[in-house]
């Protein structure tokens, strides 16, 4: 027994002479990181086989099993998905990377679990991954362990809740921008330190592309901060720093061109989302008072990098700069403000660890083993002090939609509409009720749960479909959402106008839950309840055709306009027009009328005796019809990726669907590949050949990963 106690005893010694007792404080410092992160997500709620819940993280879950069950299985990442905005390119204008991520594991781990997993990747790796960046850009010990514990009260500020990169943004649903923002931390630092030597092209390109391929925001953010590299006193300098970052961007490009290239060139098929925020308290939002000691000490931090003239801090201050010009170019670009702050809020947070760091050496605090473990603990506390409400929301999204007080309820109104999207879809009033079922957004996951599609989903802006969603949401909402207020405002309560915006989107029930809205529907002859579920009533639209596939009331008329989308927009308010189809396309001889003002639309009626038999299937279409020669219109978004057999092509229809002109009596509309995706590919794959060529013959590897520390 003495032997054993000496042999330990010797080795405790020893051990942090052999790997640095600075190595040793470092790992000590980001153990107790973790262990901090994992007192409020507690193991046991990640590990529960629910399914996710809380805000918009609710919905998340959907794609991912779409993406497990249909889209994988047909070789696909981005595909046709039908559950929400009358069908959108799934993953086409939304982020995959964390999706795969969620997914690939759940062929041995449940789904519910790796998609919870997933969602605190970004918040467990950003202390992780600054303290590596750090490390990259050879800052002497324990500034990056003071960085790394500098991230815990930016992780923990509760000022915003879906900004992005804190963990109340994550619970709302913003894991991809948390995910996003670690790996831009970590690009940054091995950027600034790769760039030097010219080195590690391979790795600094894929780091790239996996940005970009988690949120687009982050990614412009890396980018234009990495044009700090091309102010340079000497012109040859900035010459060689450009020729690196085109090599690195190019390639990243080149591996993404699959998503890129039709993510970018198919923009005219999304509706942009862009917002200036409103503030209630800008100070208490932007740095509340968990920032405010850290906003004194960057201060401080700036003070010391300018005398000492440390371009690394410098660096991080540029990144301010960035993001603080982009924030004022947001709105104008299409996107959303208040999604750059965050950016400066984590830059400040490192350059107050500069600061804190010469600060303590100006004191002639020793830079010893139990210093940072010191701090951890002091953060630990502040943070604790200043935190109200994390620990309920982490609860509450983790514990699950089968926890919920209303889940026996919401379980019971998708079994009655339970269908699949053959079926004619199904709206629900939007209600801050739901959130006793999971989420305000709980019923956006009725595909999931019920198999039916539904109109309301988060990725508004992957379809054209959505402005018009919206409107007739409103119509039929007691309180709805509305935002497109600029250049789409939406209507007013108006069940009996919606029942006509309902039929043409095929939807069969409408899920009502406030007084003023069930009350409303059961006086309405529109209108027939059918179901009972407290505080859920549902009822059947009695107009609704109850299919995808119908020949117009009156012949479609060619518009001639520049801005189809307003066009359509008009044209869908004015109750009038709604049965003459607008078709916005330069082919008029395809059609025997044609305008170029709502005001003198021309009405012509169709002979419409037609018998029509139509299969629907989630990326193929088929429709047998007696009506060869007339305009059929399919609800449907319109999508350039939709294929036609049995019909010369495929036309964009008011307000948002595809029409087609059959010549045959058998038709068959298929999801398929355009020009630019195949060109996209192309581009990976000349991506992934420049790699192993430049691996081959230049014998690129990841070097100096984690670099050591210099002597003090």
């Amino acid at each position: 027994m003495k032997v054993k106690f000496r042999t330990l005893l010797n080795l405790a010694t020893k051990y942090p002479k052999r790997i640095g007792v600075e190595t040793l404080s470092d790992f000590i410092v980001l153990v107790g990181i973790v262990a901090f992160l994992f007192y409020y997500f507690k193991p046991e709620l990640l590990l529960l086989k629910t399914t996710i819940s809380g805000g918009d993280t609710a919905s998340h879950y959907y794609p991912a099993y779409f993406l497990k069950n249909y889209l994988l299985p047909e070789g696909k990442i981005i595909g046709w998905c039908p559950g929400w905005f009358a069908g959108i390119p799934l993953f086409q204008f939304y982020f995959p990377l964390l999706f795969l991520v969620a997914v690939l594991p759940s062929f041995l781990i449940p789904l519910e679990i790796s998609v919870k997993i997933v969602t605190v990747l970004g918040t467990f790796l950003l202390p992780v991954f600054t303290y590596l960046a750090m490390r990259a850009m050879e800052f002497k010990f324990p500034l990056p362990a003071l960085a790394a514990i500098f991230t815990l009260p930016f992780l923990f500020n509760e000022g915003n809740s879906m900004w992005g990169g804190n963990i109340p943004s994550t619970l709302a649903g913003e894991f991809s921008y948390s995910f996003s923002l670690s790996l831009t931390i970590l690009f940054l630092g091995f950027l600034y330190r790769d760039i030097k030597k010219k080195d590690g092209i391979i790795k600094n390109s894929i780091l790239f592309a996996l940005i970009v391929f988690s949120h687009i925001i982050t990614a412009i953010y890396a980018f234009f901060t990495s044009s700090f590299f091309l102010i340079n006193k000497g012109i040859n300098s900035t010459i060689q720093n450009f020729k690196y970052l085109l090599k690195i961007y190019s390639l990243a490009f080149m591996l993404l061109g699959f998503w890129i290239v039709p993510f970018i060139l198919k923009l005219e098929y999304t509706t942009p989302f862009s917002f200036k925020w409103i503030y209630s308290d800008i100070r208490k939002e932007v740095f509340p008072d968990i920032l405010l000691p850290y906003v004194i000490l960057a201060f401080l931090g700036l003070a010391f990098a300018i005398k000492n003239v440390d371009k690394r801090v410098l660096f991080f201050l540029f990144s301010i700069i960035v993001s603080t010009i982009f924030y004022f170019l947001s709105p104008k670009m299409g996107l959303v403000d208040i999604r750059f702050i965050p950016f400066i809020q984590i830059s400040m947070m490192i350059i107050a660890a500069y600061g804190f760091y010469h600060l303590m050496e100006k004191i002639k605090i020793k830079n010893n083993l139990i210093f940072p473990i010191i701090v951890l603990v002091v953060t630990m506390l502040w943070v604790e002090k200043n935190v109200t409400y994390i620990h309920f929301w982490i609860k509450w999204n983790y514990e699950g939609f089968e926890k919920k007080p209303l889940w026996e309820v919401f379980k019971s109104v998708n079994d009655f509409v339970k269908g699949s999207y053959k079926d004619p879809r199904v709206i629900f009033e939007h209600s801050q009720i739901h959130d006793q079922a999971g989420s305000s957004r709980a019923f956006e996951s009725l595909p999931l749960f019920s198999g039916r599609s539904t109109y309301e989903g988060l990725y508004m802006q992957s379809s054209i479909s959505t402005p018009f969603i919206f409107y007739f949401q409103s119509e039929i909402s007691a309180l709805a959402p509305c935002p497109y207020p600029d250049w789409s405002p939406c209507a007013s309560f108006n069940s009996t106008k919606a029942a006509k915006h309902l039929a043409m989107f095929n939807v069969e029930y409408v899920i009502a839950v406030t007084d003023t809205v069930k009350n409303d529907l059961r006086n309405n002859p529109l209108y027939e309840l059918v179901a009972v579920f407290e505080p859920y009533e549902i009822f059947r639209v009695k107009i609704n055709p109850n299919r995808y596939v119908t020949v117009p009331k009156y012949e479609p008329v060619v518009f001639e306009t520049k801005n189809w989308k307003r066009v359509s927009y008009e044209w869908f308010k004015n109750e009038d027009l709604l049965d003459v189809p607008l078709v916005f396309t330069d082919d008029k001889k395809s059609f025997k009328l044609s305008a170029n003002s709502l005001e003198n639309i021309p009405k012509i009626p169709i002979n419409n005796n037609c018998y029509i038999e139509e299969d629907i299937e989630i990326e193929e279409i088929r429709f047998n019809t007696t009506c060869i020669g007339k305009p059929h219109i399919i609800s449907i978004s319109y999508y350039p990726n939709w294929k036609v057999e049995g019909a010369d092509k495929i036309y964009l229809v008011s307000p948002s669907f595809m029409l087609v002109v059959p010549k045959q009596e058998s038709v068959r509309l298929y999801y398929g590949e355009t020009l630019v995706d195949k060109l996209g590919k192309v581009l990976t794959l000349l991506g992934i050949f420049l790699v192993f060529l430049i691996a081959f013959t230049k014998n690129q590897n990841i070097k100096r990963f984690i670099p050591r520390y210099k002597a003090s």
